[in-house]
C-alpha cells in the first residue's frame, strides 16, 4: 500500500479515465470501486483507483 497519495474526485478521476464524473459515482454506488465519503462528496483513494485498474489490465 503506497501512503501519502491524495485521494481522487470523480471528476479528477472521470478526467484520467475519460469518463464521465457520473460514470465514476456509479461505480462507487454499485460498490465495483472502493470509496468513502465526506460530507455528500465521494472519494476514492488511489490504491482503490490502482486495485481497480489492475483488475481491468
Amino acid at each position: 500500500m503506497v501512503t501519502g497519495r491524495k485521494p481522487y474526485t470523480p471528476d479528477s478521476l472521470a478526467e484520467r479515465w475519460r469518463v464521465s464524473a457520473e460514470t465514476v459515482r456509479q461505480l462507487c454506488r454499485r460498490g465495483v470501486l472502493a470509496h468513502f465519503r465526506v460530507g455528500r462528496m465521494y472519494r476514492i483513494p488511489a490504491d482503490a483507483v490502482d486495485e481497480y485498474e489492475a483488475r481491468k489490465v
